[in-house]
């Protein structure tokens, strides 16, 4: 029992100590208030109350007017870091109750200082953001700017009816450029042959030439001459059938010559002819590729009468709308200290440190048995 007994009053002590050790830190820390005001924002609420430039602003009027922060923000805005971004750490922006509603909540050393604050950033934002209500003649006239720019857009389009269906006028142009760019492929094939059978006659390389007349001409004389060969080898130069031979060799000798020139004339006009056709497929692709760029160009003219729409559209659904940031709750100094509760976090360290205690002691004291 004695043991017991010990164990229990030297935890018991132990553990006091270690709580009234532990008050006199908490004691000596500062305590935080949080307060919070609540506004009726747009979408962009959150983001623009946290925004530097509004922080920044609060700032500036609270150095003004030190003193009613009671020394807490003093310390702050004295401090070598920059007060921006210590406030912006105290600083805790939330959706509130109601999906339009934000809470902004500022966390300070005191009550008053923390509703100071959060008050500040409120109604700096209600300030900055709300939408003043237009007179009748200023809605009209932002009206009349949707009515213009719809205009202009319809006659545009009016004006340029491919634009009604792009893809299908783009598609249309890129197709003729491709047929156009095959044909002038051919074109340029058939005219490099013509130019080569031309010279091709022009030297008289009958071995490069294609026209059927002039082959068979060209055969028939070299068979000839291969049969007059023949005949050399049996006659004499002055036999009737050498004679004879000669005869035939001249008369084919004139119809290749005719061949020739006749085939030569044509490939001539051939030649002018690709020449022609060439130069035309050309202006096509030219055409083309104008009408290409001027396509680009309206579509780029209608992509500004567009935006143009949209922004006065925009402009006057925006400022004609019947939502307006508002403020809901301004902030209260709040009456109790935000965070861990400091008598329960003593009853914990007194519970804990007992516990240990005991469980040391009770180690301690089976091992000395």
């Amino acid at each position: 029992m004695n043991s017991i007994a010990s164990v229990f009053w030297n935890a018991l002590l132990t553990a006091t100590a270690v709580t009234l050790l532990a008050g006199f830190f908490v004691a000596a820390m500062p305590p935080v208030y949080r307060a919070t005001a609540v506004v009726k924002g747009d979408s962009d609420a959150m983001l623009r109350i946290q925004s530097g430039d509004l922080l920044q602003s609060v700032v500036g009027t609270t150095k003004a007017d030190l003193g009613k922060l009671e020394g807490w923000l003093e310390q702050l805005m004295s401090a070598s870091a920059d007060p921006v971004v210590l406030l912006k750490e105290k600083l805790t922006v939330s959706v509130g109750a109601d999906p339009d509603w934000v809470n902004v909540s500022v966390e300070a050393q005191s009550a008053r200082a923390a509703s100071i604050l959060a008050n500040d950033l409120a109604h700096l934002y209600l300030k900055r953001n709300a939408k003043a209500r237009l007179s009748p003649e200023e809605k009209a006239y932002l009206f009349l700017a949707v009515e213009e720019s719809n205009i202009n857009l319809l006659a545009f389009l009016q004006t340029n009816p491919a634009l009604i269906n792009i893809a299908a006028e783009e598609a249309r142009l890129d197709r003729e450029i491709a047929q156009f760019q095959n044909q002038r492929q051919r074109l340029s094939s058939a005219l490099q042959q013509s130019r080569e059978q031309h010279l091709a006659v022009t030297k008289r390389e009958l071995g490069r030439l294609t026209e059927p007349g002039v082959v068979r001409t060209s055969q028939r004389l070299q068979a000839l001459k291969v049969e007059l060969a023949a005949l050399g080898a049996r006659y004499g130069a002055q036999h009737v059938r050498m004679l004879g031979q000669h005869a035939e060799i001249r008369a084919a000798t004139e119809l290749l010559d005719e061949a020739l020139g006749a085939y030569g004339a044509r490939l001539e006009l051939k030649t002018l002819e690709y020449k022609g056709q060439l130069s035309q497929a050309d202006e096509a692709l030219v055409d083309r590729g104008v009408e290409l760029d001027r396509l680009v160009n309206q579509q780029l003219e209608l992509k500004g009468l567009e935006l143009t729409k949209e922004a006065a559209v925009k402009k006057f659904e925006g400022m004609t709308e019947d939502f307006n940031v508002a403020l809901v709750a301004d902030a209260v100094p709040p009456r109790n200290t935000f965070g861990v509760n400091q008598l329960m976090l003593l009853g914990f360290v007194f519970l804990g440190s007992f516990m240990l205690m005991v469980i040391l002691m009770m180690i301690r004291s089976a091992r000395a048995r």
